[in-house]
C-alpha cells in the first residue's frame, strides 16, 4: 500500500468516525475533516509538505458526487477565530487515480474555536459554499 493511500485512508477514516461530515448541494456532497499533524505519519507529512506539530493541522475536503466519484474542483476560503480574526485557507489538489483530495494546512490555538468558510466550485455548477465549526484542541506530544 503506498503513502497517499496510508494518507486517504487515515483521513477517510477521521470523516467516517466524525457522523459523516459532509453537506449536500443537490446530486454533490463536499466532504470534509479537519485532522491533527500528528496523525500522519512521518514520511506521509513530509512527502506532501505538512509540518507536523501539536497546533497544527490540516482540512481535508472532497467533492463527489452522486456515483460517488471524486471531482475537481477550486476551492478557497478562511477560518475566522471568535475575535473574527481571519485567516486565508490555501488549499493543495492531490490526485491518486481517480480520486481527488484538497488539503490546507491551518495553525490554531488551545481550545480555539474556528469558523470555516469554504466556496467550492466544479465546472459547470453553481459555486457552492461550505460552512463549520470546529473546537481545536493541541494535541498531546507524542
Amino acid at each position: 500500500m503506498n503513502r497517499w493511500m496510508l494518507f486517504a485512508a487515515g483521513t477517510l477514516f477521521v470523516v467516517t468516525t466524525s457522523a459523516e461530515q459532509y453537506k449536500a448541494f443537490g446530486d454533490i456532497e463536499i466532504h470534509y475533516a479537519v485532522v491533527n499533524t500528528l496523525f500522519l505519519q512521518p514520511d506521509v507529512a513530509a512527502r506532501y509538505d505538512i509540518t507536523r506539530a501539536t497546533d497544527r493541522a490540516i482540512v481535508n475536503v472532497s467533492v463527489v458526487d452522486h456515483d460517488g466519484a471524486t471531482l475537481a474542483a477550486e476551492l478557497s476560503g478562511v477560518t475566522l477565530n471568535l475575535l473574527n480574526q481571519e485567516s486565508k485557507l490555501t488549499f493543495s489538489q492531490i490526485k491518486e487515480d481517480e480520486s481527488t483530495y484538497y488539503i490546507a494546512a491551518i495553525r490554531y490555538t488551545d481550545q480555539d474555536v474556528l469558523r470555516f468558510r469554504i466556496d467550492v466550485t466544479v465546472r459547470g455548477r453553481a459555486p457552492m459554499h461550505l460552512e463549520f465549526q470546529q473546537q481545536m484542541y493541541v494535541a498531546p506530544e507524542p
